[in-house]
């Protein structure tokens, strides 16, 4: 159980990265010439295209990370070894979601515009809350017993 405990308290510092790139959206110094709207738009679509395949990729992560062995009784949570492979997968999803964060502030910082940052603080956000640690991600699964 303190294992799992320590987990949440890894999400939550995480997490709060969240708050910390959206204040770093509102107090960095904009850049000397800020970008024009089409080049806000362009960079915006890229990375918003960049925030999507982090997310898909990070489903597809956890599935093959530890998923699919979870499932098929391969991995035992309660082991040290299935224990730490959970943390690992978590730990990756977790930098990918502080990642989607992280290209909001940089479009939030070329186009001199903090409001920028929200739609990609508010998508890490979302998948903070979808790979949390939660309990049925520690059990063995009933057919595997």
């Amino acid at each position: 159980m303190p294992a799992r405990t320590s987990l949440w308290i890894l999400w939550a510092a995480l997490f709060s990265f969240l708050a910390v790139y959206v204040a770093l959206a509102r107090v960095l110094p904009p850049p000397a010439v800020p970008w024009y709207d089409a080049q806000t738009a362009v960079v915006g679509f890229v990375l918003a295209i960049a925030a999507l395949a982090a997310a898909v990729g990070g489903f597809a992560l956890r599935e093959t990370l530890a998923l699919r062995h979870l499932r098929s009784g391969a991995l035992d949570p309660a082991s040290a070894v299935g224990f730490a492979r959970l943390r690992l997968m978590l730990l990756l999803l977790w930098g990918l979601a502080d990642l989607v964060g992280a290209f909001g502030v940089i479009v939030a910082w070329g186009a001199a515009s903090p409001r920028l940052v929200w739609p990609y603080v508010l998508g890490a956000a979302a998948l903070f809350v979808l790979h949390a640690p939660r309990r049925w991600l520690f059990e063995r699964p009933a057919a595997a017993a």
